[in-house]
């Protein structure tokens, strides 16, 4: 170790070797490092991101739901077997001659046809119901059948 004048010794700071500072270069990171732990800088670090846009052109709300299938309301008050009046929520596209299923009160599916729509919230059935049906319980008419909305 000589002493050479403007030239001091330097440590590499990945390596840690002591090296003259004529063998030493100043790295892109700011570290003092000698020639064989020296590396340029990655091009990939220059690139610069271009706005994304990611508007959507001609934004609209999505259409309601369309629901596709028997068409059902729920009785309003309980039926006692040999019953043949149903008094539901709403008659609407009820028809003489429907094909309904009603959910008893043991939770079995009585299939009967609609003999006439008395008001708009009573049923009139051609034959009389051979189980109880409580308040509440799904009436399903199997005739009318909500039809898709096209544009």
């Amino acid at each position: 170790m000589t002493y050479i004048p403007g030239d001091p010794w330097k440590v590499c700071d990945v390596c840690g070797f002591e090296y003259r500072a004529s063998q030493t270069r100043r790295r892109w990171d700011n570290l003092i490092v000698c020639d064989a732990d020296y590396e340029t800088r990655h091009p990939q670090d220059f690139v610069r991101g271009r706005k994304d846009r990611q508007n959507v052109p001609d934004p609209r709300p999505e259409p309601p739901d369309v629901f596709l299938g028997p068409l059902m309301t729920t009785t309003t008050a309980a039926a006692n077997p040999g019953a043949t009046s149903l008094t539901v929520e709403s008659t609407a596209r009820f028809e003489a001659g429907d094909d309904i299923g009603i959910i008893t009160s043991d939770g079995e599916i009585l299939r009967r046809v609609v003999d006439t729509v008395a008001s708009s919230v009573s049923l009139t059935l051609t034959v009389a119901l051979s189980a109880g049906v409580s308040s509440g319980a799904l009436v399903i008419n199997y005739d009318a059948v909500a039809e898709a909305a096209y544009e």
